[in-house]
């Protein structure tokens, strides 16, 4: 499950729980929405449970800043300047996409870890093409001699 549908999950089950007590407030002419949400509480919170997540504590920060846009510059080096850079950008971004997906970074930059490591996966798509390529022309070259 990723770190934004937890969330929406914990945030679904505090809504159910807000809404189960305003029913509750109202009295018996509720009843069968009291039955509602009350069933639909017990199977978010078992299915949560049985995942063995629990909520994050309140005032839960993410300490670790993120790197995406550093990700988001190499990959776009690696495809203007040097392509040497691409494996690099390639491997930041993964690392820092599982970073975001295990809740260590905020969620904001996974579209620059992602643009980043995708012009890194180009960037070295390129390189090693060239690198054939030379060394065909290196074998044509010499075999001509």
């Amino acid at each position: 499950m990723y770190r934004d549908d937890l969330a929406a999950t914990h945030a679904r089950v505090e809504q159910l729980q807000r809404e189960l007590m305003a029913a509750s407030s109202q009295g018996a002419e509720d009843k069968q929405r009291i039955a509602a949400l009350t069933a639909q509480l017990a199977q978010m919170q078992e299915t949560l449970h049985r995942m063995q997540i629990s909520p994050p504590p309140p005032g839960y920060m993410m300490t670790q800043a993120s790197r995406a846009t550093t990700v988001l510059t190499l990959g776009i080096l690696s495809l203007v300047l040097c392509s040497a850079l691409g494996p690099i950008a390639w491997s930041m971004g993964n690392e820092e996409i599982r970073r975001i997906d295990a809740g260590m970074t905020m969620p904001d930059g996974r579209g620059y870890a992602s643009a980043g490591r995708i012009c890194g996966m180009i960037a070295t798509g390129l390189l090693v093409l060239t690198g054939f390529m030379v060394l065909v022309g290196l074998a044509l070259a010499a075999g001509s001699h």
